[in-house]
């Protein structure tokens, strides 16, 4: 196996753009390959970050759930984080990173209208993990941008 998915789908975004596109029968279809020679390349920029964004942001997330746990009073939502503190994705096959993401970014939300909680209720730590959480939040969106020329 020679993991070049991502080279490989720039090629044929480039065979589309210098070979079809111009040999498109109408307007419409041109620019239906437009779009499709766009979602390649996102494709491809998905594949070479996939697993380092998904690796990257459970070890993020599971610094924001050790600094809360501490100070969480619902005993399910810590049950939780201790569980997820002490397990993992099963492989780093994107199913299962896939799995492992779906689990511990819900337990983000949860801890995160936990914090929101404590924070109206005038906890002092609350404010300053709060900041830590949509930090992340902004970073997380920030590292799923796509590079396209539109």
């Amino acid at each position: 196996m020679i993991p070049l998915a991502s080279q490989s789908l720039g090629h044929l975004a480039t065979r589309i753009a210098t070979d079809l596109i111009p040999k498109a029968p109408d307007d419409y279809a041109a620019t239906d390959l437009t779009f499709i020679t766009f979602l390649i390349s996102m494709a491809g920029q998905d594949f070479d970050r996939f697993a380092d964004v998904r690796v990257s942001e459970e070890a993020l997330m599971r610094k924001i759930f050790a600094a809360a746990a501490p100070h969480l009073a619902d005993a399910d939502l810590t049950r939780r984080i201790d569980a997820a503190a002490t397990s993992g994705a099963a492989s780093l096959k994107a199913p299962d990173l896939n799995a492992r993401a779906d689990l511990t970014t819900r337990l983000l939300i949860d801890v995160h209208a936990a914090v929101e909680t404590a924070m109206d209720g005038g906890e002092a730590w609350a404010a300053a993990l709060n900041d830590q959480i949509w930090t992340f939040l902004d970073d997380y969106a920030a590292r799923r941008a796509y590079e396209v020329p539109f």
